[in-house]
C-alpha cells in the first residue's frame, strides 16, 4: 500500500460495471498552485505580539495553535480560524518557543502538540527543547469564556542536543508518516536539518540530534509538513517554498529536490517578519501570521490550494458539541438501548462535553447523592442522518472519555475503551491515565455498519471507582467518500466518464489496459457532487479500465 491515502474506484469501458474497489494510488507530483492570501479573519489578542508559529488542530475543527517567542509567557494559544481566542495552555518554559506542530507520540491514536523551544539568535545554547502533550479537546463555546492558562495534561519536557555545536532554528514539523521529528537551522543562504526518531521521542527525553542534509534555503524561519505527509513548507519573510514528496521517500530524498514556490504576503503587503506557516487541518491550503505586530492585531491570512491535487475534506457526520439523549439515574439499561428503535423519550437532552469534575463541562451529568459511591454508569444516545453510505471508503471515531466506554452503532460495539466489552451496568473500567483524560483519541470503523438514513450511536461510559473524581464524554465521527464512477458513454475514440462524489473534491482520472501501468489523463472537480470527464484518445474500448481517486486526509 501507498504511504499517502487515497479512495478510487475502478471501471471498465463497457456499459456495465466490472467492479468497485477502494486503493492508493500513488499521488501526482505536478507542482500545485495556491491563491493570493485571503483574510481568513482578525486576531485581536493583545499579549500574541509575536506570534512566530501555527499549526491546525487535527481532531478540533476549525482550532489553530500558536505562539509568541522569547520574552513572553510561556503559554501556546487556541484560536479558531477567524482569529478569535479561544484561550491559552501553560507551558513549562519559553527560552525562545519559535515552532509548533502536531505529529504521532507515544500513544498511537492520539493526536500530540509540539511546541519547540529552538531558537538561539546567538548560538550558545548546549541544548533546544520540545515541549509535547496530548492535545486538548477545545470548543468554541471558548470564544465566550476564554480557559486562561490551563495545564496541558501529560507534558514531557524533551531535550535535544546538536552532534555539531549551537545552532539558531526557527522551522520544524513532525513527519506525520514515520512520527520522527525535524529542524531545520536559520542562516543565510543554507539551512542545516537534523532529527530525533519517533522511537527516541517516546522512549526518552533526553536525545542527541542526528544530522540530515543541508538545504540551499535562505533565513529558514518557518516550516510544516501536510496531514498526508506528501507536502513540505518552508517560508521565510518574503518567499516560501513547497517540497513534495512521493510514496515512500525519505525526507533528507525530499530536500534534495527542485521545489516550487507560493505566495506569502510579505513585507509589502503587511506581514512584517512573518514566521509562521501552517496547513490547514486536512491540507486543502495553509494559514500565515506575523512575528511583529506589537498590538496583537494583525490579518489570519489562508492561501487556499487551486490545482487539482489537493485533498477534500472529510464528511462530519457527527461534530464534537452534538446534542445528545443521556441517563444518569445509576439504573440497569440492559442492552436494548444500544439499538435503533429503543424508546429514548424519557431520557435529558445535552450538550457535549458531558460529565463532572473537570470543569469543561457543557452539560453535568447527576453521579447521586453520595460522592463516596457514585453511579458507575452513564447512559448516551444519538440518531443522526447518513447518505451515500455505499460511496463511504472510511469512517473515523473521535472520543473524550473518561474512564472507560463501549462505544455502539446500530446496536454493533464498534469501540471499547479502558473497559471489557462485555460489561454489565456495574462493572468497572480501567482507569484512564491522567494524560489522555482531556484529548480525542480515534478509531477506525468499519463504513459498511452504516445505514442509508438514520443511524443509532449508543454509548455507555463507566468510571474505574465509585470514588472517581471526574466523568467526561463527547464523540466525532467523520468519514470520507471516494469518488464514484457512475457511467461511462461510448463515442467514437471518445468515452464520456460520470462521476459523483464529496461536493467541489478535486478528482484523478487514470486509465490502464492491464492494471499493471496507469496513466494519468487528467481531472476533474465534482461541482456540487458530481461531474464529467471525457476521455478523447480511446483505441481499443475492450481493454480499457478507469480510475477515479482523490486524496483524503
Amino acid at each position: 500500500m501507498d504511504m499517502f491515502g487515497k479512495n478510487s474506484s475502478v471501471f471498465r469501458a463497457l456499459p456495465i460495471i466490472l467492479f468497485f474497489i477502494l486503493a492508493l494510488p500513488r499521488i501526482s507530483l505536478a507542482a500545485p498552485t495556491f491563491a493570493k492570501a485571503l483574510t481568513n479573519g482578525i486576531i485581536n489578542i493583545p499579549l500574541l505580539t509575536e506570534a512566530s508559529g501555527i499549526v491546525a488542530s487535527r481532531n478540533n475543527p476549525g482550532v489553530l495553535w500558536t505562539e509568541n517567542d522569547s520574552g513572553n509567557a510561556a503559554v501556546v494559544y487556541a484560536i479558531d480560524t477567524q482569529g478569535r481566542n479561544l484561550g491559552t495552555y501553560a507551558l513549562p518554559a519559553n527560552t525562545d518557543n519559535e515552532d509548533i506542530g502536531i505529529g504521532p507520540g507515544p500513544v498511537t491514536n492520539v493526536s500530540y502538540l509540539y511546541v519547540t523551544d529552538i531558537g538561539d539568535n546567538n548560538s550558545v545554547r548546549a541544548n533546544i527543547k520540545i515541549y509535547q502533550a496530548p492535545e486538548p479537546a477545545v470548543y468554541f463555546w471558548q470564544t465566550n469564556n476564554s480557559i486562561s492558562n490551563r495545564a496541558l495534561k501529560g507534558m514531557r519536557t524533551i531535550t535535544l542536543t546538536y552532534p555539531d555545536g549551537a545552532h539558531n532554528a526557527e522551522a520544524e514539523f513532525t513527519d506525520p508518516i514515520t512520527g520522527d521529528w525535524f529542524v531545520l537551522t536559520k542562516s543565510n543562504n543554507i539551512a542545516r536539518i537534523y532529527t530525533a526518531t519517533k522511537t527516541e521521542l517516546d522512549t526518552t527525553t533526553n536525545i542527541a540530534l542526528t544530522f540530515v542534509c543541508t538545504l540551499n534555503f535562505d533565513v529558514a524561519n518557518g516550516a510544516d509538513i501536510s496531514p498526508l505527509g506528501n507536502e513540505i513548507l518552508v517560508r521565510q519573510e518574503n518567499f516560501a517554498q513547497i517540497f513534495l514528496r512521493t510514496n515512500g521517500q525519505s525526507i533528507s530524498s525530499v530536500f534534495s529536490e527542485p521545489s516550487n514556490g507560493i505566495p506569502v504576503t510579505g513585507v509589502a503587503g503587511g506581514e512584517p517578519n512573518g514566521e509562521a506557516i501552517g496547513f490547514d487541518y486536512y491540507g486543502g491550503g495553509y494559514f500565515t501570521v506575523s512575528d511583529s505586530i506589537s498590538s496583537g492585531i494583525q490579518p489570519l491570512r489562508y492561501f487556499a490550494h487551486t490545482s487539482f491535487d489537493g485533498p477534500t475534506p472529510p464528511s462530519v457526520i457527527v461534530a464534537p458539541a452534538s446534542t445528545w439523549k443521556y441517563l444518569d439515574n445509576g439504573s440497569d439499561q440492559g442492552s436494548a438501548w444500544r439499538n435503533s428503535g429503543f424508546n429514548d423519550a424519557l431520557w435529558s437532552n445535552g450538550v457535549a462535553q458531558f460529565g463532572y469534575g473537570d470543569g469543561d463541562e457543557q452539560t453535568t451529568n447527576s453521579y447521586g447523592s453520595d460522592a463516596n459511591n457514585k453511579y458507575l454508569t452513564t447512559y448516551f444516545r444519538k440518531t443522526f442522518v447518513a447518505t451515500n453510505v455505499n460511496r463511504i471508503a472510511n469512517a473515523i471515531l473521535k472520543l473524550v472519555v473518561a474512564d472507560g466506554a463501549n462505544i455502539f452503532l446500530n446496536g454493533t460495539l464498534i469501540s471499547n475503551v479502558n473497559l471489557n466489552s462485555g460489561a454489565s451496568y456495574n462493572t468497572l473500567a480501567t482507569p484512564m491515565p491522567v494524560s489522555l483524560r482531556d484529548t480525542w483519541q480515534s478509531f477506525t470503523v468499519n463504513p459498511k455498519l452504516l445505514l442509508e438514513g438514520t443511524n443509532t450511536l449508543a454509548a455507555e461510559v463507566h468510571l474505574a471507582s465509585a470514588t472517581s473524581n471526574s466523568l467526561s464524554f463527547d464523540l466525532q465521527f467523520i468519514a470520507t467518500e471516494a469518488p464514484f464512477i457512475t457511467s461511462i458513454t461510448r463515442f467514437t475514440n471518445q468515452a464520456k466518464i460520470t462521476l459523483v462524489g464529496s461536493s467541489n473534491s478535486p478528482t484523478t482520472i487514470q486509465a490502464t489496459t492491464n492494471f499493471q501501468n496507469w496513466t494519468s489523463l487528467g481531472n476533474v472537480r465534482l461541482t456540487n457532487g458530481s461531474g464529467t470527464f471525457i476521455d478523447a484518445a480511446v483505441l481499443d474500448f475492450n481493454s480499457r479500465f478507469y480510475q477515479a481517486y482523490r486524496a483524503v486526509p
